[in-house]
């Protein structure tokens, strides 16, 4: 197993968590946490609008956001387990890890903001690693 491995699958692990970590939006007291350095860590916050809706803690997800948050966390999770191969055949790692950031891109995008520039430019990340071919079997 390699070291590039064990990193791009923290990668994706990264990437689920911030997929994943649409379902609890930050309120305006969390957002300032460790000198507001915790929002861009934690993209989704509360009054958070764009095409898809508007976040409100304690308040219904839009559906489509949902839909996009949950399936892409899932991939990127499973990607991460196919590129170390534990449980997941390393030959799907390309279209978990694709379809995760496809969908995370879409997501982020979806509801613009500057926190969500460091998702997506690892969504980006990923989505060329996925197009080069880059993650090598390991063994």
């Amino acid at each position: 197993m390699t070291t590039a491995n064990w990193v791009f699958a923290a990668l994706l692990v990264l990437q689920g968590h911030f997929a994943a970590s649409y379902l609890v939006p930050l309120d305006g007291e969390a957002q300032e946490e460790f000198g507001g350095l915790l929002a861009w860590l934690w993209p989704w916050s509360d009054g958070d609008g764009g095409l898809m809706g508007q976040l409100a803690v304690g308040g219904d997800l839009p559906l489509a956001g949902l839909f996009l948050a949950m399936t892409s966390a899932t991939l990127f999770v499973c990607g991460a387990l196919a590129a170390v191969e534990i449980g997941v055949p390393f030959g799907w790692w390309r279209f978990l890890a694709g379809g995760g950031a496809v969908l995370s891109l879409t997501l982020m995008a979806g509801f613009f903001g500057a926190t969500k520039l460091l998702p997506m430019i690892l969504a980006v990340a990923v989505l060329w690693a996925v197009a080069t071919n880059w993650l090598q079997p390991p063994g």
